[in-house]
């Protein structure tokens, strides 16, 4: 077992310059809207909990409303992707 080591043995941390120039952001790509957003859910089967029709209803539900948020969000940033049709 590891013995805790003594406070005054430990090196201060360095100090970080917080007014630095951070790195330039990367360009924006256009945000494709997916065809079933609980595809992948789907794929891993029922929850391992009881109830697991219920639980798996609530984690669809929870994943439709965030995937319709982000669709949101980029709609309104004019950052979705043209359709394909």
């Amino acid at each position: 077992m590891k013995r805790p080591q003594n406070p005054r043995n430990r090196r201060p941390p360095r100090p970080v310059d917080i007014w630095r120039s951070p790195a330039p952001l990367p360009d924006v790509e256009p945000v494709t809207v997916p065809q079933n957003v609980v595809a992948m859910v789907r794929s891993l089967g029922d929850p391992a909990v009881h109830g697991t029709v219920d639980a798996r209803d609530y984690i669809e539900r929870v994943i439709e409303r965030a995937s319709a948020v982000a669709i949101a969000l980029a709609l309104s940033a004019d950052l979705l992707a043209e359709a394909d049709d």
